[in-house]
């Protein structure tokens, strides 16, 4: 089960060097453009990232705690709009998100597989250990990837 655990965080770790390396290459006066009224800007889809980064580390902990394991599904698009995303410095935005990634490799390896085994309810997704939390951030991650990569063309067209 280690190596399984080995493979699983170095999926998690590259898929964020995979976003945060095409992140890093988008010209700056693409970054606040939305392809349309209700999509994500590139800056927003990295502030939603690091949020939901911070939203795992607090529901990992709930897990640890023991006290409460109901996780709630967040309201992204609201989020975005109360946090001001688009007017936050944007490379600031992918240097918390990559800390606050090792923060979870981090906390993750250290964790025993008991620990690791514990599980929360999410409201939308269900039953949930630290393994498919994994899976999860490790799929989110390459979903908004892809958006990006969308989101990239089409505000170079609309230009």
């Amino acid at each position: 089960m280690k190596n399984d655990m080995i493979d699983s965080l170095d999926r998690l770790s590259r898929s964020i060097s995979d976003v945060t390396e095409y992140a890093r290459r988008v010209p700056e006066h693409l970054l606040t453009l939305k392809p349309d009224a209700v999509a994500f800007s590139i800056k927003e889809i990295i502030y939603h990232l690091l949020e939901v980064e911070e939203l795992w580390h607090r529901r990992i902990r709930q897990l640890l705690g023991g006290n409460d394991n109901q996780f709630q599904q967040i309201d992204p698009d609201a989020l975005a709009l109360e946090h001001g995303y688009n007017t936050k410095p944007y490379e600031l935005g992918i240097q918390q998100w990559e800390a606050a990634r090792a923060e979870t490799i981090k906390m993750i390896d250290a964790m025993t597989e008991d620990e690791r085994n514990l599980v929360g309810v999410h409201s939308r997704y269900g039953e949930m250990n630290v393994h498919r939390i994994i899976a999860i951030m490790t799929n989110h991650d390459l979903q908004h990837l892809e958006q990006m990569k969308r989101t990239h063309i089409t505000v170079q067209t609309i230009l």
